[in-house]
């Protein structure tokens, strides 16, 4: 094993589910740092493609798997032949279905780019169309693996409840607003050696929150109703992870302020 990837079981496989939006490109790239490329395998953008060519893949490719990433339903883990340990990372509903339209809006490539545009739809007016699910209440949809089963506006509780006992069977879940506490909470986990970083993926092309018009704010909250409760559940599991790490977190959090500043 090289010095430079992370001290873990090279018998095992990291899962991340990665979310969209939840600041999943930053962590990326602190996962590349960690884990040799040979061993590193990303999801592309035609999610259904890849799942599909993964379980065709022979078991002693998928053994050689180190590190396993994308937007992928929770459940994928269970393809793979050797022991797999999983983490997600979640995100204010309300600040990441904000992220995600202006994100499609400045993308050409985003699928959702054209409609966009060639409609000249506002955030209220792609929600109301009911056409971007990932929109409404998506980190439910992928944790849940309900995925592009339920309808727009057919996230229930009982997919809600699936999500939360997904949610719990993690080995870490961090939030995007404690990007850094999350970060070193991995770190001790996975045994990861380079944690500094710059954000990656930025949206420059959106307005502050506040912005925002009340009847729009309503709308997003409207649609994300199960997200928003699967948020508070992933906020909670954090803040039991930081109170096992004991009072030394707030220090380290400090310390990877000025890591961050030396970041490649």
């Amino acid at each position: 094993m090289s010095d430079d990837t992370a001290n873990n079981n090279p018998a095992e496989v990291i899962v991340f589910y990665h979310l969209p939006k939840s600041g999943g490109t930053t962590l990326n790239a602190i996962l590349k740092r960690n884990y040799p490329a040979e061993a590193f395998v990303e999801c592309g953008p035609d999610t259904h493609a890849f799942v599909a060519d993964l379980k065709t893949w022979p078991a002693e490719r998928l053994s050689a798997i180190r590190l396993l990433q994308g937007h992928f339903p929770f459940g994928l883990h269970n393809l793979l032949p050797q022991p797999a340990r999983c983490f997600t990372l979640l995100r204010d509903p309300i600040e990441r279905v904000i992220s995600y339209y202006y994100h499609a809006r400045r993308d050409p490539s985003h699928y959702l780019y054209n409609l966009i545009h060639d409609n000249n739809w506002s955030l209220a007016d792609l929600l109301a169309s009911g056409t971007a699910l990932m929109m409404n209440d998506g980190q439910v949809r992928l944790l849940s693996a309900v995925w592009g089963d339920a309808p727009f506006g057919g996230v229930d509780e009982s997919m809600l409840a699936k999500a939360v006992a997904n949610l719990r069977n993690c080995d870490m879940v961090g939030v995007t607003e404690q990007f850094d506490r999350t970060l070193l909470l991995l770190q001790r986990e996975f045994g990861w050696r380079h944690i500094g970083y710059a954000r990656a993926n930025i949206g420059y092309n959106r307005p502050a929150t506040e912005g925002l018009t009340a009847e729009t704010i309503a709308a997003v909250r409207q649609c994300n109703r199960m997200d928003v409760l699967l948020y508070e559940e992933a906020r909670r599991l954090l803040a039991a992870r930081a109170g096992d790490f004991g009072p030394t977190l707030g220090l380290r959090q400090l310390a990877l302020d000025v890591r961050k500043r030396f970041a490649e």
